[in-house]
This record gives structure tokens, sequence and C-alpha cells, in this order.
């Protein structure tokens, strides 16, 4: 009897340590902080299918993409000032691209050749760029590395009467300036042999003039395509009512419209620098400049990374007729408040680059500028008219667009049935939409 009542005693315990154990666990799934209350690490970034007609509402402020965490050895730097990657570690290499100032970038190979250290890359691209123009992470121990810049002069054909005591003071004019040419060459010498390219729009430094030509980091650039006026300093040193650095360029370079909920201003071309004011999503901007993937407007500097630039592809892309009895205006913004720069005729054929939504109106921006797609019949739509008919051609191309002179992207053959959305009539031929092009009519039976 005495051990059968200790086995009961026992039993009763287990049970109860059991019970306990489980409002432990209980306690701790559902007695701890509100998730609502733990801050996020992700971005509050919004880019939006322009088409959609909601305006979001802003919250947190954003300029890039979330970076992720930063490979830091003795390899890897910043790039402090745009410098040409090159083919092969020699100034007369193929440019086969640039870097920005700011960009990360990691040295696998260094070596000298012609005076200058030369630093192996494989991104963005595999090549080769000037190392006295990379910031790296963890400074080399070695006693023998130079601490003096690269000789200014030393390219082959650089002149002048003093030699390179002329050249040694030119190294310190460091003149800013931006490129105004749609495409600027970077030549060998003064009017040489072109070696690369800067776009419109790119900021670069002038180290020497001669009798209207520039020297770069890169070459000699003709100065009749850079624009050096206005101020070089940094934020708010004596730049008026513009407080962010930059050219000081006055003309517009690129047009575009803000895609994220609120975007930030700031006073420099970082995300680091100062916050001077923001903009909402829709907004209309101007840029004037640009340096990497940032763009100076007339209040300070924005991430392209938010902005819809015009004339880009962009994700919402279509075709179609212009649908008007006369001619359908081409404005310079998605709007009737902005300015008509041209018109397209009755029945043309356009390519939709991009849509954005204000209100209830869509406007397509086209490689001429915007137009409300109101009036604009998208290809692939039905009129709902549709007919069916039979190819009667042995092979009957499909084009992109009505007219021999768009690209063939299929073909149809005889015996084909077909059915024809709308019809369209350019010159003397009728053009049919099916759901995969553009036929000519010429070569149909309709049913």
């Amino acid at each position: 009897m005495y051990f059968s009542n200790a086995k009961k005693l026992r039993k009763s315990l287990s049970i109860t340590l059991a019970i306990c154990l489980a409002c432990t666990l209980l306690a701790g799934c559902f007695g701890g902080p509100d998730d609502s209350t733990v801050p996020s690490d992700e971005s509050d970034s919004f880019l939006p299918n322009l088409s959609e007609t909601t305006d979001p509402t802003a919250t947190d402020p954003v300029d890039t993409v979330p970076e992720e965490t930063q490979l830091v050895n003795e390899n890897t730097g910043t790039v402090t000032q745009q410098v040409v990657i090159r083919s092969n570690p020699s100034r007369d290499a193929y440019a086969k691209g640039n870097l920005a100032a700011g960009d990360r970038v990691e040295i696998l190979q260094q070596q000298t050749a012609a005076g200058y250290t030369w630093g192996y890359i494989t991104s963005p691209e595999t090549g080769w760029i000037v190392m006295d123009y990379v910031e790296m992470d963890i400074p080399s121990d070695d006693p023998n590395a130079s601490d003096t810049t690269t000789p200014a002069g030393s390219q082959e054909g650089s002149t002048g009467s003093e030699g390179s005591s002329d050249n040694e003071s030119s190294s310190n004019l460091n003149l800013k300036g931006v490129v105004t040419g749609n495409t600027l060459n970077i030549r060998k010498t003064p009017s040489g042999e072109i070696i690369g390219g800067y776009s419109k729009g790119d900021v670069i430094t002038i180290l020497e003039i001669s009798d209207g030509w520039g020297r770069t980091s890169d070459g000699w650039v003709s100065l009749d395509y850079v624009n050096t006026s206005g101020s070089t300093g940094s934020s708010g040193t004596d730049s008026g009512d513009d407080n962010t650095s930059g050219n000081g360029s006055t003309s517009v370079i690129a047009k575009g419209i803000v895609i994220a909920k609120e975007l930030n201003i700031r006073a420099d071309a970082t995300k680091d620098s100062d916050r001077v004011g923001s903009l909402s999503y829709g907004a209309r901007v101007e840029i004037y400049e640009k340096s990497g993937n940032w763009g100076r407007t007339k209040d300070g500097w924005i991430s392209l990374s938010y902005v819809y630039q015009d004339g880009t592809t962009g994700t919402n892309t279509a075709a179609g007729i212009v649908d008007v009895s006369t001619t359908l205006h081409i404005r310079s913004g998605p709007g009737t408040n902005y300015t008509s720069v041209g018109s397209y005729a009755a029945g043309e054929h356009v390519t939709i680059l991009e849509q954005f939504t204000y209100g209830d109106v869509t406007w397509g921006c086209t490689s001429k500028g915007w137009i409300s797609m109101d009036y604009v019949r998208l290809d692939g739509t039905d009129s709902g008219e549709s007919k069916t008919g039979t190819v009667n051609a042995d092979e009957l191309n499909i084009r992109s667009g009505p007219g021999t002179n768009y690209s063939s992207v299929g073909a149809l053959y005889f015996g084909d049935v077909v059915t024809i959305l709308y019809e369209v009539t350019v010159g003397d031929t009728t053009w049919g939409n099916i759901d995969e092009g553009w036929i000519s009519m010429t070569y149909v039976d309709l049913d």
C-alpha cells in the first residue's frame, strides 16, 4: 500500500511539472513584445508600376536601394573621382567604361606601367584603372609606395615652352566642368587620336588648358563642349540661393518623374550629405548635371534610381495607332499644362516607352515627348469589329508595325486562319493588326 501511494504521488508530480512547462512555453510565444513595435531594417522605397492611378502617401524618404554589407579588406577601396576602365594597363588602351566617384571596387592585381600604378578589376567591367583615383580601405604598409599623384603632363603630346614646370602647376588647376555635347571625344593629344569618350552630363576635372583644349585624367577634350561656369565648392559655400555643390550649369540635360513615395533632396551627390528637402511621387524634375547615379535639380541632388527619365525604356511599354481625326499633340510633359512640342498624324504608329497616370488620364512617353493614351489604340486590342480571314500567300511576314519599314517578328503561311482585330491604311496598303503584330491585308482573303 505504501509503494502504491508513492507511485500515485510521483504520477501527480509529473503531471504538474508538465503543465508548468507548457505554460512557460506559451508565455514565451505570446508574452513578448508586439512585432509592430520592432523597427524595420527594410527600405520604405516604392517603385510602382507607372500605370497605377493611386498616388502613394509618403512615409520614410528614400535615396537608394538598401545596400548589402560592404566587403572590406586590403583589396577593396572607393573611387575618388571619375576614372576610365581600360582594356589594358595603358592610357592608349581601349576605354571599356567609367567608374564614378563613390563607386566601390575590389583590386585583384596591381602593376606599374608607363609611370602609373594600375589596378585590375572584374566589376562592373573587366579591365584596368589608375590607382591614383582609388582610396583603399586598408592603406598599404609598403614603405616604397608613392605619396604623390600622377605626374601631370606625362602623356605623349603634352606641350609647353616651359616643359614640366608648366605642367606641374597645371596639376593644381582642378577646374570642374560638365559635358554639354551628347558625346565628347577624349583624345590622346589636342586634336589627336580618339581614345575614349564622355557622355552628356558627365562631370569632369580639367587639369590643364591649352588653346581651347582641356586635359583630364583620361585625355584631352575640346572645351567648346564643356561648361565650366558656376560654383564647384562644397555645400553651402557662396552659392547664393543654390545650397548644393555642383558645376553651376543651368542647362537641362534630362527630365523625369519621381517614382518613389518620397525622395530626399541632398546637398551633394551622396546619401550621407545634408537633406535639404524632398519630392513626392509623381513630381516632375529637370536634371542639370549627373554624377554617377545622382542628378542635380534646382533644389539639390536626388538619386536617379527613383526617377523615370524621359526617353528611356520603362516597365510599362506598349505600341499602338494614333486614333484621332487630324493630329495628336506631343507635349513636353505628362499633362495638357505642358507645351506642345510637335504632333503625331492620325493613323501613325507609335511606340510607348513608359506610361504614367495623373488622375483619370494616362500619358505615354514616346521618343518625341508625351501623348495622351486616350487617343491611342493599342496593338493587340479588339476594336469590337474583328473579322477572320485566310492567308493566300506562301509566306506572309508579320511586322512590328503597319508598314514594310517595320521589322519582321514572325511569319504566316498559306491557309493559316487569322483574326484581324482592326485595320489601318498607310499609303496604298491596308494593314491588319493581329495578336502577333501586323500583316498586309493584300494577302488575306476575308471570310
